[in-house]
């Protein structure tokens, strides 16, 4: 689909947004001078306990990242979150996107899971996992609390969140624009809009759109290209301010994403796949079908804030949907072996009300309650290829599955100032979920259509409550420095697999936190460090397995312990008026405490090759219940590659996508040019000194960095044009590695890019 008509389109667009962006300019209305410049660094403030507090007041540790600094560190997108928060990993399987906050995440990402990190935009949860992939253009700031945060914000928070807040439009026309080219043959195109319609209603929007002509690799057997994505969003606010103690805020959202970025499978290049075969090398694939994910999402939300004198009431409600289409070759090779097509869908009504005190000091409060009800399915999911013959369904099989949740929580939280510089937070919050799950798995006729039932579950229920609580103590030594040190236990909900209907369900994990920390701002505000250390024990941690019976499917099980120990510190200075420079590190010690060994009853998943220089392994595992790690040997025969999955012991190992250092630094510099111009140099590089994909530790990623930088030439305060770069370094990292009977695939990280954008703002 590579038509001059559609390149030709994809560059009108970007025009037109830019051409739109000049009318739009000359009505805007005229800012404010702004105010000189102390030298020092801006003020943060943030919402990490529903209600605005600076920073540094916060005993949580909060990576907070302004919209601004997002742009200039060539930060588009939640997939490049690692980048500039380094106790955040990131990886994509198909339609989802997995967060990892301070090595607590989860591997698995079937239809209707939902991540071990809660993923916020603008205070609605999004529990749906295919919608945390966003492209960025209107963000203010991006929170991100490290730790359990199981009293404000509750399940699913167990290693922290990630929320992204908009702007808001005002009383003040604004009006940005952009619009790029870059290799690939990538078009971009940016706008958003900000008008007051009356002096009591406002309203903005924003759009967002990526067009890539050429894939990073090809597929060489079937010639496409692959790694390619194309992606286009809208988002809107209406903003009514009826009265100063009232404010109602009506947004909605609707994107569309068709990519292979999470799905261009290649075989890795440590293994050889079942048949012999071998990896073609770079970004290249060799899979017998075409790879795509074709997401549709959206949403409308509704805010209300009303000031009642002694306290705040806020009202969020909201409702999303999402739809996605994938197909790919599991096996990812020429092979037909394991071809995967399904349908998914996911849709969540939620609804939040808080009650905080207006008051804080000497003792401030809020008490709220939440509900959520979700409803995700996959039907139909079909699995075909050869090898399917070996369970005697020679086409396939067909799975269909649903899952409904209803989660109701009561929470409360309240701070009190023993002294006027000592503050003690308490909270509590009470959940209970309700599950229902039925699944159908059928074999495939010869003409595709389903066929004979092969496992049936028919309403099965799920139910379990959740107390989870804070206790936090803050103390300010001085006006620029404080002590903090919490206590947090949080969970994450139990669930089903609706990809392998058979599978009992995973049970809750939970998570007992310790962490002491330091918040400082030093030198006249000039230097911003805070520090902070950590003790984590998980317990029930739910973990991705193949599953052993089935061809291409996964499951999740439950380690029995996980303990982590780390470190984080970000650092944010303003030397000079016009050098910015910003960054930190994680140190990470996380391990499978206990997870398999004789007198366990959950055993962990070790996978080995079935390719092994003058020897293969036998079609057995040795028995886990006597503490044996190795499967029996058979010397002198042919070796034909894939893999077996015998269960047994890891205790001890790395858990998944948790490295044991990242460290980040950027800065951005600018320089004046002639009466009103400006040059604005930006870098950013990251440090990851490697990880491991799965329990038995048997691949990992090697230590690797990524460079990206920038300069924006401004002639003009209005006009600016901006040459990037981004993984300047070219280096080559793996992003997703998944084991399966037929052999281990991976998918890369992005490749070196460049372009162009040019912008207008007002």
């Amino acid at each position: 689909m590579r038509s001059t008509q559609a390149i030709r389109a994809r560059l009108l667009m970007g025009g037109a947004v830019v051409a739109l962006a000049l009318p739009a300019a000359a009505h805007a209305q005229n800012q404010d001078a702004a105010e000189e410049s102390s030298g020092g660094l801006q003020e943060i403030v943030v919402t990490a306990q529903h209600r605005e507090e600076r920073l540094q007041d916060v005993p949580i540790a909060v990576s907070a990242v302004a919209g601004d600094t997002l742009l200039n560190s060539g930060i588009s997108g939640t997939r490049d979150l690692p980048q500039i928060v380094p106790s955040v990993q990131m990886t994509r399987s198909g339609p989802s996107g997995l967060f990892f906050i301070r090595g607590v995440g989860t591997t698995n990402a079937a239809a209707g899971e939902e991540g071990a990190n809660a993923f916020y935009i603008d205070d609605v949860y999004m529990g749906d996992l295919g919608q945390t992939i966003n492209n960025f253009n209107n963000v203010e700031r991006i929170e991100v609390l490290k730790g359990p945060q199981g009293t404000l914000f509750g399940r699913n928070a167990t290693g922290g969140l990630i929320h992204i807040i908009t702007r808001d439009p005002g009383d003040r026309a604004v009006m940005k624009a952009q619009a790029g080219y870059a290799n690939y043959g990538t078009i971009s195109s940016q706008l958003y809009a900000a008008v007051p319609i009356t002096d009591t209603l406002s309203a903005d929007f924003a759009w967002t759109n990526t067009y890539q002509e050429h894939g990073w690799g090809r597929n060489v057997t079937t010639g496409a290209d692959v790694h390619v994505q194309n992606y286009w969003g809208m988002r809107s606010k209406i903003v009514f301010r009826p009265l100063d103690t009232v404010k109602f805020t009506l947004g909605g959202d609707i994107y569309r994403n068709r990519d292979n970025l999470g799905l261009a499978w290649r075989l890795d290049d440590r293994v050889v796949g079942t048949g012999g075969q071998l990896s073609p090398g770079g970004y290249d694939t060799s899979s017998n079908q075409a790879a795509l994910t074709d997401q549709r999402n959206w949403g409308i939300n509704f805010k209300g804030e009303v000031e009642l004198g002694f306290a705040k009431l806020t009202s969020v409600s909201a409702y999303r949907k999402s739809h996605n289409h994938s197909y790919f070759d599991v096996d990812g090779g020429p092979l037909n072996l394991i071809n995967i097509d399904y349908l998914s869908d996911a849709k969540t009504v939620q609804q939040e009300l808080r009650l905080a005190s207006t008051s804080t000091e000497p003792f401030s409060w809020q008490l709220g309650g939440f509900y959520l009800r979700s409803e995700a399915s996959t039907s139909p999911q079909k699995q075909t290829g050869l090898a399917f013959s070996s369970l005697g369904f020679p086409n396939g099989q067909q799975i269909d599955s649903r899952l409904v949740t209803d989660s109701y929580a009561v929470f409360g939280e309240a701070t009190y100032s023993l002294t006027p510089s000592t503050k003690l937070t308490g909270g509590l919050r009470y959940t209970m979920d309700r599950r229902t799950f039925n699944g159908l798995i059928r074999a495939l006729n010869a003409d595709g259509s389903p066929g004979a039932t092969i496992a049936s579950i028919t309403n099965s229920k799920l139910s379990y409550n959740a107390l989870t609580w804070r206790v936090a103590l803050h103390q300010e030594i001085t006006p620029d420095i404080s002590l903090y040190g919490s206590v947090n236990r949080g969970f994450k909900a139990g669930s089903y697999s609706l990809h392998s209907p058979p599978s009992p369900p995973v049970k809750p994990q939970y998570i007992m936190a310790y962490e002491v920390g330091l918040k400082s701002e030093l030198f006249d505000r000039r230097l911003r460090v805070n520090l902070s250390a950590y003790h984590y024990d998980i317990d029930d941690y739910q973990i991705r397995s193949a599953a052993v019976a089935t061809p291409g499917s996964s499951v999740l099980l439950n380690a029995a312990t996980v303990k982590v120990d780390g470190i984080d510190l970000d650092f944010e200075a303003q030397p000079t008026e016009r050098l910015h420079l910003f960054g930190g590190f994680t140190y990470l010690n996380s391990r499978f405490s206990q997870f398999g060994g004789p007198g366990v009853a959950i055993q962990a998943p070790i996978v080995y090759d079935m390719y092994v220089p003058g020897e293969t392994l036998a079609n057995s595992c040795a028995d886990p219940a006597l503490g044996l790690r190795d499967p029996g040997l058979v010397t002198g025969t042919t070796p034909i590659g894939g893999l077996l999955t015998c269960l047994g012991n890891v205790s001890g190992n790395k858990t998944p996508l948790a490295p044991s250092f990242v460290g980040t630094i950027g800065a951005t510099y600018s320089v004046p040019v002639g009466a009103s111009g400006e040059v604005r140099l930006s870098a950013l590089y990251t440090y990851n000194s490697g990880y491991y994909f799965e329990p038995d530790n048997r691949f990992s990623q090697p230590a690797f960095g990524l460079l990206n930088a920038s300069i924006e030439y401004r002639p003009l305060e209005h006009l600016g044009i901006e040459l990037w770069g981004r993984n300047l370094t070219k280096s080559r990292y793996i992003v997703q590695d998944l084991s399966t009977g037929t052999g281990t695939t991976a998918v890369l990280g992005a490749p070196q890019t460049y372009g162009v954008n040019l912008k207008i703002d007002f």
